[in-house]
């Protein structure tokens, strides 16, 4: 069982990051190839809301389980998407999150997996956004250690429902952080060229 883990780190620098994002920056590439940068928002907009409800055990309404669309991104997504960041570390950071079962994008897991997830959410769509948007960006060591031992310990991706595509090649001598990107499907060196350096 995964020892429960404090969102909060990964959670304030999403925040920051999206509150960094500006209006002329949402039609930009990710290094998720599916989505630019406003989807990409969009999906970090449900998702803080959404999996709330994985915390409490309770059902997710459909309209948060979105995969990402820039046309549904409503004004002011910095402020609500850092205040429902804020609900999401609070709801797991009680006793009974990480334990049980509970459902997580419609698919039922332990608990303690579900919060592992949820902290890779926050950590990799941050490196995407930082990206993307030319911000800074680093995860806390302790939380990309956790990461790649959870996400190693995962089944091979035939056996595991496509979470992610698969792995990038990648040296074991390379930054931790790099390694927990290339674990993601996500390229650690990818740039559009788009985004300046902030």
């Amino acid at each position: 069982m995964t020892s429960p883990r404090d969102l909060s780190p990964a959670a304030v620098q999403l925040a920051a990051l999206a509150r960094g994002v500006r209006e002329d920056d949402l039609l930009w590439p990710t290094p998720s190839s599916n989505y630019l940068v406003g989807d990409l928002l969009e999906h970090v907009d449900g998702l803080s809301r959404g999996l709330q409800a994985a915390a409490r055990k309770e059902s997710v309404p459909q309209d948060e389980l979105r995969d990402g669309d820039r046309h549904q991104l409503r004004p002011g997504w910095g402020d609500r998407i850092t205040e429902q960041l804020d609900h999401l570390v609070r709801a797991w950071a009680e006793p009974d999150a990480w334990e049980g079962e509970t459902v997580e994008g419609g698919v039922p897991l332990p608990a303690s997996m579900a919060g592992m997830f949820v902290l890779d959410e926050l950590v990799v769509h941050g490196w995407e956004l930082a990206r993307a948007t030319g911000q800074p960006f680093e995860a806390s060591a302790e939380d990309v250690s956790a990461l790649i031992a959870f996400l190693e310990s995962l089944p091979p991706m035939e056996d595991s429902e496509g979470l992610f595509d698969p792995p990038v090649p990648i040296a074991d001598s390379a930054p931790a952080q790099d390694r927990l990107i290339a674990l993601t499907g996500r390229d650690p060196s990818w740039s559009d060229g788009s985004a300046p350096a902030r």
